[in-house]
Order: structure tokens, then sequence, then C-alpha cells
């Protein structure tokens, strides 16, 4: 599996007919309180599934201007960012990894990508946003590193009726080493 630039025009026959369904049979509720908010896991009656539609990788509005994908004879993943320099942050807008190539490694090696670019930028942390619905997602990234950083119940609108909007985000570097590397005084 070699991890390699993603090419807009050449790889997107293959990326659209990436399978980007899950199953689960649990969502993460969004309960707020006073002055907090809290995901709650809540067990389903029976088993959901969710597909999400792969076209708005390549929409007019999508604004990523990096991105990778995971080739081992055929695209099996890939993920996409964007650099907002004013604040540092490291997009994430998309990673999909195709079915049978889920929990071999694959969004490891993509996420290690976007994480390197994101050092080489100067990025200080890595930020995603993601439903609660997709909790297997959820669980992929809390194991990578990445930890809740806020939650949006209104953001989807009618576009995903009752789903809530997970942000989640990873530190790339501390300030003190950051400061420190670049010759400046912590």
């Amino acid at each position: 599996m070699r991890i390699r630039d993603l090419e807009r025009i050449s790889d997107r026959a293959a990326i659209e007919s990436l399978d980007t369904g899950f199953e689960t049979d649990e969502i993460l509720e969004v309960v707020a309180g006073a002055r907090c908010v809290e995901l709650m896991e809540r067990k389903l009656e029976r088993p959901m599934t969710k597909r999400y539609d792969i076209a708005e990788v390549f929409a007019p509005w999508g604004s990523w201007q990096r991105g990778w994908v995971a080739d081992d004879g055929g695209p099996r993943g890939f993920a996409t960012v964007e650099y907002e320099a004013w604040h540092q942050r490291l997009v994430l807008w998309f990673l999909y990894i195709e079915r049978p190539w889920r929990r071999r490694g694959v969004g490891r090696a993509l996420l290690e990508q976007v994480e390197a670019y994101g050092r080489s930028v100067d990025a200080s942390h890595v930020w995603l946003e993601t439903s609660n619905v997709n909790v297997p997602g959820v669980r992929a990234y809390e194991r990578l590193g990445y930890s809740l950083r806020g939650i949006d119940a209104q953001y989807y609108g009618d576009y995903m009726p009752g789903e809530s909007a997970i942000y989640l985000a990873k530190n790339l570097w501390l300030r003190a080493d950051h400061a420190t590397s670049r010759g400046v005084r912590a």
C-alpha cells in the first residue's frame, strides 16, 4: 500500500466508486446541560446503515486544497485537507476507506500523511467534523489521538435531520516545543 497525491481529474471516477457506507448499532446522543454538553452512547433497537454522498468530494463548494490516496492497485481510501493559516488549523474535509480495507491500517496511514503535511505548513492541529451517528468513525479517530472539541446540534438542518455535528481535533505540536524549535524563547 502506498500513499500518493490525489489527482482531482484522473482519480475522480475511482474515488466516486468507493463505498462510504457503515453500519452501527448505537449512536452518540447529544445531552445538553446549562453549561455543558455530553455525548451519551445509546443502543439502537436495530442496526442502521448510513452512506455519505461521495459526490460531495468534488462539489463546487468543496474547498479542500490537498489530498492523498491509499493505493494498492487502485484506491482503497483517500483523505483531503484545507489549511486555514489565520488560526493554524488543518481541516480534514474527507476521509473515506473502502469497506474491505477498514481496520487494516489504511486510515492510520492516511492520517499520518495528513498530520505530516499539517506539520510542514505549521498547523497547530487537525480539525474535523463528523456526525453523531458515525460511531465507528468517532471511535477510530479517538484510537488515533483525536478528541472531542465541540458539538453543533443544528449544523445539518434539513440536510441530515436528527443528526448533530461532532468536532474532533488532534494537536500537532505543543506551544513551548514549537516556540523553541523556531528559535523563540518559551
